[in-house]
C-alpha cells in the first residue's frame, strides 16, 4: 500500500510538472474575426491545429485561445464560410482574420418540388437565385429583377405602365396554347410581382421535366418555387430591419419630338399633299410666313404672339403660329418613386417569428393630374414548436395595390388618342382659357381632346388589386429519417375597377358659345367591375431520408394534392349621372328623350385538380444518383372518361469527380458531374374550363322587336361541335447537363441541352363540310418540338488589397432555344392558317428589296418589266424616284405572294424570327473595406420586328400622317432630289398602313437585338465600430439605377421605341405608349 501510495504521487508530481512546462511554452492570442465587409462573424470556431482546444468568437466578432508559444496553425470554420488556416508566428499575439463566403456551401440545400436537396446530388435542371442577387435592385417587381439572371428564364416586358407585369416562360415555347410557369410561394400558388422582394430568401427554377414530375399538370411550362424567409432563434433577442429608398424615374428612350409650329406644318401638309393634293391643315402661305418667323421663339415673343386673332371669312376666328411641345404639357419625363421595407423577426428555440411591410410609391408621367401607383405587401411568419415531435407554421400575406389615372378608360388609351391631330402650332387652349378641340382649319379634332381629359381631371380610373393567403402547415417527425407534412391555403385574390367619364367643353370660334362633346370619350358615364377568385389547396406527404452502411443515401416523398380555384366576374354601367364628382351607379340619370342607360354584365368558372405523385432518390457513396418520380393528375377540364392522365419522369448522375481514377485531378476539380433526365408533363391550361361542353350563346337582334314592346327579341347559337376524346397536352422533355467546379470553388460552369416533345396541343381540328354551319371544333392534334441550351459561368476569388480583403466575382449565362411544328393540319401549308408543319416559330416572310429608285425613268422602267400591281396602292402619280424597289424573286415578272404558302410564298421568303430566343446576363461586383459595386447587363440576340402601320414613332408621317409627335428633324431620313442615300422614301401618307412599305420588306426589318445597363448599385457599409456605439448592428447608404442605358440597332431609325417596346398593339395603341422607365434611387438599410 506504501509503495502505491508513492507511486500515485510521483504520477501526479510528473503531471503537475509537464502541465506547468506546458503552460510555460504557451501563449493567449486574441483577435477579431470578420466577414469581406469588415462585419463580425458570431460563433466561429477556432482550433490549434492538431489539437483538441478550441475557442468561439463573441457577439463583436473577438476571440481567446490558449496557444504554443512557437509558431503555430489556428484553422478558422464557419457554417457558409471556407475554412481557413492562419499561421501565427512566435511573436504575434494578435490577429484578425477575414472569412470568405463559401458559394457552394451557400447553395447546398436547393428547394425542390415537396424537398429540399444537396445541389451537388442534384439529377434535375434547377436554377436558384439567392436573397443578396436581389436585395440591392429598385426594380418595381421581382420578375423584373429576375430578367436576365437565370440562363432559360425568359423574360419580357410588354408595357411601361406602373404595376404592369412582365411576361415569363422557362425554356422557350412550351406550346401555342401559351402559359406561364407554376409559381409558388412557399408551397402555394400565388403571383411573383405580388411577393416583396425583401421577404424573399431563395427561388428556384426548375426547368426540365424530371424535376418538375412532382407538379404534374401544373408544371408543364416549369416550375418557380419562392422561399421566403422566417424567423430564427435569437434567445428572444428582436432583429429589426427598415430600408428607405427615394428617387426618381425618367423614360429610357428619347422625348424630344418636334415642337416648331412650322416644320410641324409643312410635313404633314407635304406628306398629306403627296397622297391627296390637298392639304391636311388649311394655312396659307401668308400662315406659313408667320410660322416660318417665329421658327427659333423658345417661348412667346410679344411682337409675334403664338395665337392671332382675325377676321377670316366674315367670322372671328384664332389662327394659331405656337411652337408647342406637346409630349411635355401633357407628361413630364421625371417623376418621384420611393420604397420601404421594415421587418420584425427573432425568437427562441420553440416560437419563431417574422412581421415584415413595404411600401412602393411610384408617380407616373402624367403632368397635370399625376397617375400614381401604390403597391403595399404584408407577411406574417410564426413557427411553433409543439413538442420534439410537431411543428405547426402559419404563413399569412397580403397584397394590395392601387393605380389611379386620368384617361378615356385606361391609361394607354390617352397616350394612343393624343397622338394624332394636334400638331406644334396648336396650343391646348385658347387665349380666352376654353379649351381647343375644333378649329375651322383642321376636319379633325385637336389631340382627339385628350388634352381636356388631362386637364380637367373629370376622367376618373381607379385600378385595385388585393392578394390575401393564408397557408397553415403541421409537421410531424416520429423519428429521425421521417416527417409528415400537412397543409392547407385559402387564396382570395380580387380585381376592383372604377372608370368615370364625364363631358368635354370647348370653344372654336371666339365669338362661338360653348360647345360640349358629350358622346364616346365624352359621355357622361361610369363604369365599374369586380373579379373575384376564391383558391382552396391542400397538401399533404411524407418525406424519408436516410443513410444505409455509410454508402447507400436514399430520400423518398410521396403525397397527394388538391386544389380547386372558383372565379366570378361582375361589371356594371350607368349614364347621365346626375353628379360630376360623386362616382355612384346610384345617381345615374335619364337622358334627354327620358331612357335610362344602363348595362350589366358577369360570368364564372371554376376547376377542380387531383394529383398522387411520388418520387425515389438514390446516391451510392455519393458518386451514382438516380432518381424516379411520377404523377396521376384528375382534372375537372376534360370529360371523365379522359381526365386522370399518369406523368413520369427519371435521372441519372454521376460524380466524375468522385470516382478514385479522379483522385489525381482533384485539387484543379472541386466537382465534376454529369446527368440526364427525362419526363412527361400535362398541360391543363387550355382554352376553356370546360372543354367537354357544348355552348349555347344568347344575343339580341339589333333592331327587331317582333311586337314583343321594348324588350328586344334574342336568338340563340350553338358552339362548335366537341371532339370525343379531347384530353391532355404532354410535354415529353429530355435533358443533358454537366456541372463542373474547379480551382478551390472559385469558377462553377454548369451546361445544358435539351429536348422537348409536346404533343397533342389543343388547336382546330378537321374542317367541317360548309353547309354544317359551324365553327371548326378543337381537337389534339398539333405538336411541337423545342431544342434549346443553357450555359451559366461563374468565377468568385478575393485577394488582398492594402492589406484589407477585396472579394469580387464575375457572371455570365447565355441561353438559346428554337421551336418547330411537326404536327398540324394544313397540308398545303397554307399562310392562311396559323401554323404549318415544319414551321419555327416567329418567322418572319417578308419581300427582298434593293434600295430605292434613285430616278424616275429608272422606276417606270421596272415598272414595266414587272407588274408591281400587288403593291401600287398609294403610289400618287406612279412609280417614280424614291419609291422602294421590290424585287421579283421568283423572275416571273409578277410582284405577287404566289399560293400565299410555305409551298408556293411567291416573291418572300424568311428574313429573320420574332421571337428573343438567345438571352443573356453579365453580372460582377466587388466588395472591398465597406464599399460595395456591382453591375448587371441584360440582353438579348438577333431577333426582329417588321412595324406594324400604326407605329407613328418608327414610321412618322408615312403612318396616318397628322401624328402629334413628330419626331425631330424627321425630313433628314425622308428622299428627297437632294437626300437621296435616306433611310425612308419619298414623301408619301398612309404607305405604312396601305401603300407599300405596308409589305414587310428587308428594308425596314428591325433587328431588335440589345444589351442594356439593367443596374448599378454602389454602397458603403458604415463600421460596426462606430454604429454599435448607438445600438445599430448595420447601417448601409447606397445609390442604385435600373434600366440605364441600352445599346441597340433599333436607335440607328428610331430612338423614340425601346427594343422591348417594339411590339404590335392594337391600333391606335401603337401610336404611342407608356414608355419603359429607368430609375435611379438612393437608399439606406439599418439594422438594430
Amino acid at each position: 500500500m506504501k509503495v502505491f501510495k508513492t507511486s500515485l504521487l510521483l504520477l501526479l508530481l510528473l503531471v503537475l510538472e509537464s502541465n506547468l512546462s506546458l503552460f510555460a511554452q504557451s501563449r493567449i492570442v486574441t483577435g477579431k474575426v470578420l466577414d469581406t465587409q469588415q462585419e463580425p462573424l458570431v460563433g466561429v470556431t477556432i482550433k490549434v491545429e492538431g489539437a483538441a482546444q478550441g475557442s468561439i468568437t463573441d457577439l463583436d466578432g473577438s476571440f481567446k485561445i490558449q496557444a504554443p508559444s512557437g509558431p503555430t496553425f489556428l484553422v478558422f470554420s464557419y457554417v457558409g464560410y471556407k475554412t481557413q488556416t492562419v499561421n501565427v508566428a512566435s511573436g504575434q499575439n494578435n490577429i484578425t482574420v477575414h472569412l470568405q463566403e463559401d458559394a457552394v456551401l451557400l447553395d447546398e440545400s436547393v428547394v425542390v418540388g415537396y424537398a429540399t436537396q444537396k445541389k451537388v446530388n442534384l439529377t434535375g435542371a434547377v436554377a436558384t437565385v439567392n436573397s443578396k442577387s436581389l436585395e440591392n435592385r429598385v426594380a418595381h417587381t421581382v420578375t423584373n429583377m429576375l430578367q436576365g439572371t437565370v440562363a432559360g428564364l425568359n423574360i419580357t416586358t410588354s408595357s411601361g405602365v406602373p404595376g404592369n407585369s412582365p411576361a415569363i416562360n422557362v425554356r422557350g415555347v412550351t406550346s401555342i396554347n401559351g402559359a406561364g410557369p407554376l409559381i409558388l410561394i412557399d408551397g402555394a400558388v400565388g403571383d411573383l410581382d405580388r411577393v416583396n422582394p425583401n421577404d424573399i430568401e431563395s427561388i428556384s427554377v426548375i426547368k426540365d421535366a424530371s424535376a418538375a414530375a412532382v407538379y404534374g399538370a401544373r408544371a408543364a411550362f416549369g416550375v418557380i418555387l419562392v422561399t421566403t424567409k422566417s424567423g430564427s432563434a435569437q434567445n428572444g433577442k428582436a432583429t429589426v430591419r427598415y430600408s428607405g429608398r427615394f428617387g426618381w424615374e425618367a423614360p429610357t428612350t428619347s422625348t424630344d419630338y418636334e415642337t416648331t409650329g412650322y416644320w410641324s406644318v409643312y410635313t404633314v401638309n407635304k406628306f398629306w399633299k403627296a397622297d391627296s393634293g390637298t392639304l391636311y391643315i388649311n394655312y396659307t402661305d401668308h400662315d406659313m410666313q408667320e410660322l416660318l418667323a417665329r421658327v427659333n421663339d423658345k417661348t412667346e415673343n410679344p411682337d409675334r404672339p403664338w395665337v392671332v386673332e382675325e377676321v377670316r371669312n366674315g367670322r372671328k376666328q384664332w389662327v394659331y403660329y405656337g411652337n408647342y411641345d406637346w409630349w411635355h404639357m401633357l407628361y413630364r419625363d421625371n417623376h418621384p418613386v420611393q420604397q420601404h421595407n421594415i421587418s420584425l423577426s427573432g425568437g427562441t428555440k420553440d416560437v419563431k417569428y417574422l412581421v415584415s411591410g413595404a411600401y412602393d410609391y411610384q408617380q407616373g408621367i402624367l403632368r397635370t393630374h399625376p397617375d400614381i401607383y401604390k403597391k403595399y405587401n404584408l407577411r406574417s411568419k410564426i413557427d411553433f414548436a409543439i413538442n420534439k415531435y410537431a411543428t405547426l407554421s402559419n404563413n399569412t400575406s397580403f397584397y394590395g395595390s392601387q393605380y389611379t389615372f386620368q384617361g378615356d378608360g385606361d391609361v394607354e388609351n390617352t397616350l394612343a388618342y393624343s397622338a394624332r391631330h394636334a400638331l406644334a402650332c396648336f396650343p391646348m387652349q385658347n387665349p380666352d382659357g376654353s379649351w381647343l378641340y375644333s378649329t375651322p382649319y383642321l376636319n379633325y379634332k385637336v389631340g382627339n381632346g385628350r388634352h381636356i381629359i388631362l386637364g380637367e381631371g373629370s376622367h376618373r380610373n381607379v385600378e385595385r388589386r388585393t392578394d390575401f393567403s393564408n397557408t397553415t402547415r403541421l409537421v410531424i417527425k416520429p423519428i429521425k429519417s421521417l416527417s409528415l407534412t400537412a397543409d392547407f391555403t385559402y387564396r382570395l385574390y380580387q380585381t376592383r375597377n372604377t372608370s368615370r367619364s364625364n363631358n368635354m367643353s370647348y370653344r372654336e370660334y371666339p365669338d362661338a358659345e360653348m360647345s360640349v362633346y358629350a358622346t364616346g370619350a365624352g359621355a357622361n358615364r361610369l363604369d365599374e367591375s369586380v373579379n373575384t377568385s376564391n383558391y382552396y389547396s391542400t397538401n399533404a406527404y411524407a418525406n424519408f431520408e436516410d443513410t444505409f452502411n455509410g454508402m447507400h443515401h436514399l430520400t423518398a416523398v410521396a403525397g397527394l394534392n388538391y386544389e380547386t380555384l372558383r372565379k366570378k366576374k361582375i361589371s356594371a354601367y350607368g349614364e347621365y349621372l346626375s353628379s360630376t364628382t360623386l362616382d355612384d351607379l346610384n345617381l345615374v340619370g335619364q337622358n334627354p328623350e327620358g331612357q335610362t342607360i344602363t348595362g350589366v354584365g358577369g360570368g364564372q368558372n371554376e376547376y377542380a385538380l387531383m394529383g398522387f405523385f411520388g418520387r425515389i432518390n438514390y446516391d451510392y457513396k455519393g458518386r451514382y444518383l438516380f432518381e424516379v418520380s411520377g404523377r396521376y393528375d384528375g382534372t375537372s377540364r376534360f370529360a371523365s372518361d379522359s381526365r386522370w392522365g399518369f406523368f413520369p419522369s427519371g435521372s441519372v448522375g454521376w460524380r466524375i469527380s468522385e470516382e478514385p481514377f479522379f483522385k489525381s485531378a482533384r485539387n484543379v476539380i472541386d466537382n465534376l458531374k454529369l446527368r440526364g433526365s427525362y419526363g412527361s408533363l400535362g398541360n391543363q391550361n387550355v382554352s376553356s374550363y370546360y372543354t367537354f361542353v357544348r355552348t349555347i350563346s344568347i344575343n339580341d337582334f339589333s333592331a327587331y322587336s317582333f311586337g314583343e314592346g321594348s324588350a328586344m327579341a334574342q336568338y340563340s347559337t350553338l358552339g362548335a361541335p366537341l371532339a370525343s376524346n379531347l384530353t391532355w397536352e404532354t410535354a415529353k422533355q429530355w435533358d443533358l447537363g454537366i456541372d463542373l467546379t474547379m480551382l478551390d470553388n472559385r469558377l462553377n460552369i454548369t451546361l445544358d441541352g435539351y429536348i422537348r416533345n409536346t404533343v397533342n396541343m389543343l388547336t382546330d381540328g378537321v374542317e367541317l363540310p360548309a353547309v354544317y354551319g359551324a365553327s371548326v371544333p378543337d381537337m389534339n392534334t398539333a405538336n411541337l418540338r423545342t431544342k434549346g441550351y443553357e450555359l451559366s459561368i461563374v468565377w468568385r476569388d478575393k485577394l488582398l488589397l492594402a492589406k484589407k480583403p477585396l472579394e469580387y466575382s464575375l457572371g455570365f449565362n447565355l441561353s438559346d432555344y428554337r421551336s418547330y411544328i411537326t404536327k398540324y393540319d394544313n397540308k398545303d401549308k397554307t399562310f392562311a392558317k396559323s401554323y404549318y408543319e415544319g414551321m419555327r416559330l416567329g418567322e418572319i416572310w417578308g419581300f427582298v428589296t434593293d434600295g430605292l429608285f434613285q430616278t424616275t425613268e429608272e422606276a417606270q422602267a421596272y415598272a414595266k418589266e414587272v407588274d408591281l400591281s400587288y403593291i401600287n396602292k398609294r403610289i400618287t402619280g406612279g412609280w417614280q424616284a424614291g419609291d422602294l424597289k421590290f424585287v421579283d424573286l421568283d423572275d416571273d415578272g409578277i410582284l405577287s405572294i404566289g399560293g400565299n404558302s410555305a409551298n408556293d410564298p411567291g416573291d418572300r421568303k424568311i428574313l429573320g424570327n420574332s421571337l428573343p430566343s438567345l438571352s443573356y446576363g453579365i453580372n460582377a461586383s466587388v466588395r472591398w473595406a465597406g464599399i460595395d459595386v456591382s453591375v448587371f447587363f441584360q440582353g438579348t440576340g438577333n431577333h426582329y420586328w417588321y412595324p406594324t402601320g400604326q407605329a407613328m414613332q418608327f414610321w412618322g408621317p408615312y403612318s396616318y400622317p397628322y401624328l402629334t409627335y413628330l419626331q425631330k428633324d424627321f425630313l433628314n431620313d425622308v428622299w428627297a432630289e437632294d437626300n437621296k442615300d435616306a433611310y425612308f422614301t419619298r414623301p408619301m401618307a398612309y404607305s405604312a398602313t396601305s401603300g407599300p412599305l405596308s409589305k414587310v420588306n428587308d428594308r425596314y426589318l428591325q433587328n431588335l437585338r440589345y444589351l442594356r445597363f439593367k443596374n448599378l448599385t454602389i454602397g458603403y457599409t458604415v463600421p460596426a465600430s462606430l454604429t454599435k456605439r448607438i445600438g445599430i448592428d448595420l447601417v448601409r447608404i447606397y445609390f442604385s439605377g435600373e434600366n440605364l442605358c441600352y445599346w441597340s440597332p433599333l436607335k440607328k431609325h428610331t430612338k423614340y421605341i425601346d427594343p422591348e417596346g417594339a411590339l404590335d398593339r392594337n391600333d391606335a395603341y401603337n401610336n404611342a405608349f407608356y414608355p419603359w422607365q429607368k430609375t435611379y434611387m438612393f437608399g439606406i438599410d439599418i439594422t438594430f
